[in-house]
């Protein structure tokens, strides 16, 4: 994770290559309940993993009770379905997507389009509005520049490596979708959410306490040997 600058914004940009890290989903603990704070999860993980533990991260969007609004997929099994629904808010803002984990690789496509293939997935996230698409930059998020929120959001630059990335201060849609295409060469990147975006990154000791999360993407270092 590496503190990035960009047109004037301040950023925080955690990069993920699959040969050497194990990316996974987390929600609730073995009792059903969410952990609804990442404080709350590095807690509760087993402490043998939690020395493996690179950054956390919200993500996704979730419902009043803290389960995900849409996809959400943890070691294969579906904890909520894909949500086509129409609706107001960012989530809802089509086309969304679902970033993706699955056979060594990390994707992120649009939701029909991921309903359509089916790509083998251990674990995924349904959020919205995608921001950057095979390298392009819908109209409606260059033109989205009055709203100003702290944010997260996931970029692939291949099928072997991602970038999550959190704002450091507040960022609009476009400001958020150019930082993936332009300065970290993403040809597809997601939003999570806004407002409540936390990070976790114990080599910085940083720990963020905004607010309660629902869905949490966890990010470890394979063991020794483990490298692909």
């Amino acid at each position: 994770c590496q503190p990035l600058t960009f047109e004037r914004n301040d950023y925080v940009a955690c990069s993920v290559d699959l040969r050497r890290h194990d990316v996974q989903m987390f929600w609730g603990s073995t009792n059903g309940k969410p952990f609804g704070t990442i404080d709350r999860f590095v807690r509760e993980i087993d402490p043998a993993v939690k020395q493996r533990l690179s950054f956390v991260m919200n993500a996704g969007m979730y419902e009043q009770d803290l389960s995900p609004v849409g996809l959400f997929v943890v070691r294969g099994g579906e904890v909520t379905p894909a949500n086509m629904a129409k609706g107001t808010g960012n989530f809802y803002w089509k086309p969304n997507g679902i970033f993706f984990v699955g056979d060594g690789q990390v994707g992120i496509l649009e939701t029909s389009l991921y309903l359509q293939r089916r790509p083998k997935t251990e674990y995924a996230t349904q959020s919205g509005p995608l921001l950057v698409v095979d390298g392009e930059i819908d109209s409606r998020i260059l033109a989205s520049t009055r709203s100003q929120n702290i944010r997260n959001g996931v970029g692939i630059r291949d099928a072997g490596s991602a970038v999550f990335v959190i704002s450091e201060n507040p960022v609009s849609f476009a400001d958020f979708a150019k930082l993936f295409r332009d300065a970290l060469f993403c040809r597809d990147a997601l939003y999570l959410d806004g407002v409540v975006s936390d990070l976790f990154i114990p080599a910085l000791n940083r720990m963020d306490r905004r607010s309660v999360v629902g869905p949490l993407v966890a990010v470890f270092a394979r063991p020794q040997g483990e490298a692909r």
